[in-house]
C-alpha cells in the first residue's frame, strides 16, 4: 500500500511539474517585448535590427514590407487604398503615373496613406519592392 501510494505522489508531483513548465511558457509569450528603441543615428547593425528588406531571399522581394505595413489597408482597399494585386483597382494610378512617381508618392504619404505607409525604417528600396508586390501580375 505504501509503495502505491509513493508511485502515485511521484507521478502527481511530475504532473504538476508538468503544468508548471506550460505555465512558465504562458508566461514567457505574455510579457515578451512588444517593440525595440532605436537611436537616430545609431548604426542598425549595431542594434542588431532587420528592416523588411533585410529578409531571406526564398521570399519574393517586398513580400515581408507588404505583410508588416501595407496588407492593413491594401488587403481589403480602405480608405480607397488599392487592393492587393485587384486590376480594376490599380489600372487607373498605373495609367497616369510610373513606378517612381507611385513610390514618390508612397514615400510622401496620399489621401489617407501616412508618409511612407507607416514603414518609417523603409528604405526607398524597399518600398518600390512592395508596391511592385502589390502590383497586379500581368
Amino acid at each position: 500500500m505504501r509503495l502505491l501510494f509513493l508511485i502515485v505522489l511521484f507521478g502527481y508531483s511530475l504532473a504538476m511539474y508538468a503544468c508548471n513548465e506550460e505555465r512558465q511558457r504562458e508566461i514567457q509569450l505574455r510579457i515578451q517585448p512588444v517593440g525595440e528603441v532605436s537611436v537616430q543615428g545609431q548604426a542598425q547593425a549595431e542594434l542588431g535590427n532587420k528592416t523588411p528588406g533585410d529578409a531571406g531571399a526564398k521570399n519574393e522581394p517586398g513580400k515581408d514590407t507588404y505583410e508588416h505595413y501595407c496588407i492593413v489597408c491594401h488587403r481589403e482597399g480602405l480608405a480607397g487604398a488599392p487592393k492587393f494585386r485587384d486590376e480594376h483597382d490599380w489600372k487607373p494610378r498605373l495609367s497616369e503615373r510610373k513606378l517612381d512617381e507611385l513610390l514618390a508618392s508612397s514615400i510622401k504619404g496620399l489621401n489617407a496613406m501616412p508618409v511612407k505607409g507607416t514603414c518609417i525604417k523603409c528604405s526607398d528600396e524597399d518600398l518600390k519592392a512592395a508596391i511592385s508586390y502589390m502590383l497586379p501580375k500581368s
